[in-house]
């Protein structure tokens, strides 16, 4: 089979995949479907205080993923600024989340972006690396403790980390046999594999930083929440958030968009809370984590292009010259 054949079925497995998630989700809120008018009166009611702690939260989620490429940049010998770090952050997010082929795209302009500032090419894409295979295991380790903590779910999840520890020990008794360690990578990935080479302090430090985005996009759920007054308890928060990132994982549409609520609200009218209530939380967390960081993402990705910048320092500097016009007619002069 060629590799565009697999590629093939492969997305129409992950679309078959994607209808399944859609249809489970849609079967288990037949009879729940929310009245439009009770959404509303749900969004209208919030507690603006818990909401301003949910937009709180999420920023600080993106901060950390940005913290987590700064470490990573920085044990590669390149300093980034936390402001450019961020706006990297943003704008990258931006184009993985709302473009077709959006994680290609993303990893090009990100590979660009650091490129720019002094990052050779093999440690940006160590640094994609690194940051996907951290962000991917603390990411597991949320799902493994949303799993194991439902009774329905204990099983299933047991059984699945059996599987893997099984293939894991596997893996290593090949690699020790004589002639099972060979590898076959390319030139360019062993090239990235020796521009970056965390030491153990820095592991840990890229750990924290990982599980800590995490943890903040759970606690702006959380929050959005409370501010919908709606009583959740940590676990069944925690299993609706990862229901919905994985929805987003198998869905071929760019962010996740319509799986990723489905998702969601089929998790939190599992656990009692009204149809109404549950695409109140649903949709303003969406707002917060979704569209209000892909808006700022596509504002940071314009002024990361020096064309942009030098095009809105024209009128700035046309304005600072009118008030100190204004400023010398009327016998006014700056402080020395």
């Amino acid at each position: 089979m060629s590799p565009a054949s697999v590629a093939h079925a492969a997305r129409r497995l992950r679309g078959a995949a994607v209808v399944g998630v859609a249809g489970v989700a849609l079967f288990a809120l037949r009879d729940r479907i929310p009245d439009p008018h009770a959404v509303w009166a749900s969004v209208r009611g919030v507690n603006p205080g818990w909401l301003a702690v949910a937009v709180v939260a999420e920023g600080l989620s993106m901060r950390l993923f940005a913290g987590l490429l700064r470490r990573l940049l920085r044990s590669g010998g390149v300093r980034l600024t936390r402001p450019r770090s961020v706006a990297v952050t943003y704008a990258r997010n931006a184009v993985s989340s709302s473009l077709p082929a959006g994680p290609v795209l993303s990893a090009a302009f990100t590979i660009r972006e650091l490129g720019r500032l002094g990052a050779s090419k093999p440690l940006s894409v160590a640094t994609l690396v690194l940051s996907a295979v951290y962000s991917t295991a603390t990411f597991a380790v949320l799902g493994l403790v949303a799993l194991l903590g439902g009774d329905a779910t204990r099983g299933p999840a047991l059984i699945a980390l059996g599987a893997v520890a099984a293939a894991a020990v596997a893996v290593v008794r090949l690699r020790r046999r004589p002639g099972g360690h060979r590898s076959c990578a390319s030139p360019r990935i062993l090239a990235a594999r020796d521009a970056l080479r965390p030491a153990g302090g820095d592991r840990l430090v890229l750990a924290v930083l990982a599980l800590a985005n995490w943890l903040m996009d759970v606690a702006c759920l959380a929050a959005v929440c409370a501010a919908a007054g709606v009583a959740l308890g940590p676990h069944t928060v925690l299993l609706g958030y990862v229901a919905g990132k994985v929805a987003a994982t198998v869905a071929v549409i760019p962010g996740g968009l319509g799986v990723t609520e489905l998702g969601m609200a089929a998790t939190f009218v599992g656990a009692g809370v009204t149809g109404s209530m549950a695409v109140a939380v649903v949709a303003l967390y969406r707002l917060i984590s979704y569209w209000a960081v892909l808006a700022v993402g596509w504002v940071a990705w314009l002024l990361l292009h020096d064309g942009v910048r030098a095009r809105l320092a024209a009128p700035g500097r046309w304005l600072l010259g009118l008030v100190g016009h204004h400023e010398d007619e009327a016998g006014v002069r700056p402080a020395r």
